[in-house]
């Protein structure tokens, strides 16, 4: 095949693969580091933080929605959530979106979703979820984050 000819069908190749729907945009940074902490307990000695969760869900052109709960191992005072979008620069998490918190009063779990917050394409991102309880004079607290999300179109 001739060097011209050898370039055009490269180049109408790509051009395919580029208008095919739901083709990976390439990352704007590097990975960031996996983290381990999404699903483990808080501090063992708590006595009613059982367990807090956050996710990260992608609904397209630049869209995304989070949610999280929290839960006490028994009806408590207050339990409450935050939580808060970050973005991966390529060396730090930044926050991008922290919502307001939420609590609830003589309860064993709250949720909160969160959602059409605008992000941009090529980044990963991720939630941070604050969670707490009161209980009498105890107060107990903990952080959890979400699985890492590239958003891409």
């Amino acid at each position: 095949m001739r060097p011209f000819a050898a370039k055009t069908v490269m180049m109408a190749v790509l051009a395919f693969a580029l208008a095919i729907p739901g083709q990976t945009m390439a990352a704007q940074t590097p990975p960031p580091p996996q983290i381990v902490t999404s699903m483990t307990p808080f501090d063992p000695n708590y006595k009613y933080l059982e367990n807090g969760s956050a996710y990260l869900s992608y609904r397209g052109k630049g869209i995304t929605s989070v949610w999280g709960e929290t839960i006490a191992t028994r009806r408590v005072d207050t339990v409450g959530i935050q939580l808060i979008l970050q973005r991966w620069t390529g060396r730090e998490w930044i926050d991008v979106y922290t919502g307001e918190k939420s609590e609830t009063t003589d309860a064993s779990r709250v949720n909160r979703t969160i959602d059409n917050l605008s992000v941009f394409t090529g980044y990963y991102y991720r939630v941070k979820s604050i969670h707490w309880i009161t209980y009498g004079s105890t107060k107990e607290a903990g952080t959890r984050y979400s699985s890492t999300l590239l958003i891409s179109d």
